[in-house]
């Protein structure tokens, strides 16, 4: 087969241009693509990089050219002074330069090259900068690059939809079979212009209509305005009303219904972007356009997995090895160590909470070296982040530019624990978190459907348990997950210092678990995928909705409860036996949100503003789970 990766950001065959993990991922599935004797091509953006290229591959500039200009419809609330949409220039070369027997074809012009640093445009930038249409810009010069070119035994793979939202409906219309992978779990209702949507297919020849039908219903009973007014605070959902003439539909949804295989990285991430099950979101999630078209789609949704570097592999721990790397970075190997590894990304990765946590145990005396790589393309200006470092000098070391394979192996294998508190189901497999446990660091993590398979859990004593689960979050600045953290820590920390036989046996565990996702077998699986996908057939397992629970119904949670309303408040009171906060929340601009207080039986009792309707209730368990209730408000009697 030709497999013909394309993707906004490919820069996995340099460590120092990578920003983010799908890079790495894509190089490492190439390479094994490659060896299975597949023709092999990256089409990406230059960004601007082809000066630096040129120090060290042998770039040539290709024949290929696209002119004229590119018209883009744009949402006139948010580009004032552009009512016929913003024109950018569609002229654009292409040049080529194989790194390790692959094709990289990189497409360049003005604002392909622009933001060299971080490759993608600041969110600040959209009304006042063409650049911000980067993306759409690449998916329209990378469907004119891929027309017109053989289709015979070739399969197109793209990465995120919310970056390729276009290309599938496109590319299908000039007979390339599509596959979709969901890298990243933004939120499943995404949106995208419609009418942008509907224009630029059509300048490609591909079939506008693909975009009809995908709005979302009203949403407006007390309980919906509620939750949708609380719910972007979760990031998992983004509330973009409809309005005449501005319609948005879901980017997730439109690419479903274009490519023949949209693909997940692992099977807790398919779950979730299925149900959203025990988040904030799943009951609103049930009535929206995206569930529609992903369960009808069940039998093309599958699971081609991720892994990690086969260098991570057979990582070797050993006391030369830790005195080595600790007494190198000014640290005593007696000491604990707590590794953590990821890209600066404070609400997505719970750095917050984690900087909090953990300061708090150092500031109580705890004694643990603490080892940070928070991956950032220029120095964060974090003041939790700069305090940890101030105040304790002697056992925190911090890196936030990129750092080469061996020495964040050094680091791994010289830790007895890896952190990572990743927050709203935004992980979809956690490569990072996957090396520090294949180096026999025992995890302490949250219980994301994307982090399941890794096996940490709340249970220590669990037959398959590789480390210590962490309740899920979906808050800003969450101080229960703060807590979590310190006192995760604390536990794993004191079992650490005894010299506990659990701590062995969690690391044997963690490091078979980790060991398992390899590149070979993820290759394996894509390769079937694509060639069903060539011979026009459909790859995916699930035959429907009945493969998994459905979504509860509000207040079916097991919880009672009583709201009585006097003249200006409701008082009400709230019982759950799995509860741990119990919030009433009125929608509004800002939401207001008030938390009952926990009484002496149990329950949850408060007061709000008084109302016509039921009083919305979210109920957050102690596992983090959470349930919305509306809760029917009596008058007072007497």
């Amino acid at each position: 087969m030709h497999i013909i990766e394309c993707h906004f950001e490919c820069t996995g065959f340099d460590d120092s241009l990578v920003q983010a993990g799908t890079s790495v991922y894509l190089w490492n599935l190439v390479r094994q693509f490659r060896d299975r004797g597949h023709r092999v091509t990256a089409l990406t953006a230059a960004h601007g990089l082809i000066p630096l290229l040129r120090r060290d591959h042998d770039v040539v500039e290709t024949d290929w050219r696209s002119t004229g200009e590119i018209t883009i419809p744009v949402d006139p609330d948010r580009w004032p002074g552009h009512p016929d949409g913003v024109t950018v220039d569609g002229s654009a070369h292409a040049y080529r330069m194989t790194v390790e027997g692959i094709d990289v074809v990189l497409l360049s012009n003005e604002i392909l090259d622009s933001h060299t640093d971080t490759l993608h445009p600041p969110a600040g930038a959209e009304g006042t900068d063409p650049t911000f249409l980067k993306p759409l810009v690449f998916q329209v010069l990378a469907a004119r690059f891929l027309s017109g070119q053989e289709t015979a035994q070739t399969v197109v793979h793209l990465h995120e939809p919310v970056l390729h939202h276009l290309l599938p409906a496109a590319l299908s219309a000039y007979g390339f079979p599509v596959v979709s992978t969901v890298q990243t779990n933004l939120p499943v209702n995404t949106k995208v212009y419609a009418p942008q949507a509907r224009a630029l297919l059509r300048d490609l020849g591909a079939d506008p209509t693909v975009v009809d039908g995908l709005a979302d219903p009203p949403l407006d009973s007390p309980l919906h305005r509620a939750m949708r007014a609380f719910l972007p605070q979760t990031l998992l959902y983004r509330d973009q009303p409809q309005r005449p003439g501005h319609d948005y539909v879901s980017a997730l949804a439109l690419v479903a219904r274009s490519a023949e295989a949209v693909d997940f990285l692992s099977e807790g991430q398919l779950e979730h972007a299925l149900t959203q099950a025990e988040t904030p979101f799943a009951q609103l999630f049930a009535e929206l356009a995206v569930r529609r078209e992903l369960w009808s789609r069940a039998d093309r949704l599958t699971v081609g997995g991720c892994a990690i570097g086969d260098e991570w592999l057979d990582v070797a721990r050993g006391d030369e090895r830790r005195r080595r790397t600790l007494t190198a970075l000014g640290l005593d190997p007696a000491l604990p160590t707590v590794y953590h590894n990821g890209r600066y990304s404070v609400e997505h990765k719970g750095l917050r909470e984690l900087f909090r946590g953990v300061r708090r145990l150092l500031d109580e005396g705890e004694r643990f070296n603490l080892l940070l790589h928070c991956l950032a393309p220029h120095p964060p200006q974090d003041p939790d982040l700069a305090a940890l470092a101030a105040d304790h000098p002697g056992q925190v070391r911090i890196r936030t530019g990129p750092m080469p394979p061996a020495e964040l192996m050094d680091w791994a294998a010289s830790s007895d624990l890896c952190v990572f508190p990743a927050k709203f189901e935004m992980d979809t497999f956690l490569m990072a978190m996957g090396e520090a446990m294949a180096s026999g660091a025992v995890p302490v993590a949250t219980a994301q459907r994307g982090m399941r398979h890794f096996r940490h859990s709340f249970d220590l004593a669990a037959p398959t348990a590789t480390g210590l689960a962490l309740p899920r979050s979906f808050r800003v600045a969450d101080p229960d997950l703060t807590d979590a953290v310190h006192d995760g820590l604390a536990r794993m920390l004191a079992l650490v210092r005894a010299g506990s036989p659990l701590v062995d046996t969690l690391r044997s565990r963690a490091v078979a678990t980790a060991r398992e996702f390899t590149w070979s077998r993820a290759a394996d699986r894509f390769l079937a995928v694509f060639a069903a996908c060539v011979a026009g057939t459909w790859p995916g397992g699930r035959s429907g909705p009945a493969t998994l629970s459905p979504t509860p119904a509000p207040g079916d949670d097991g919880g009672t409860s009583t709201a009585v309303t006097g003249a200006d408040v409701v008082a009400v009171r709230w019982a759950h036996p799995e509860a741990v906060r119990v919030e009433l929340v009125y929608p509004g601009d800002p939401v207001e949100v008030i938390a009952l207080a926990r009484q002496d039986d149990g329950s949850f009792a408060g007061t709000g503003p008084a109302t016509a309707g039921p009083v919305a209730l979210l109920v957050t368990c102690r596992d983090g789970r959470c349930v919305w209730a509306g809760a029917p408000v009596a008058a007072t009697t007497g």
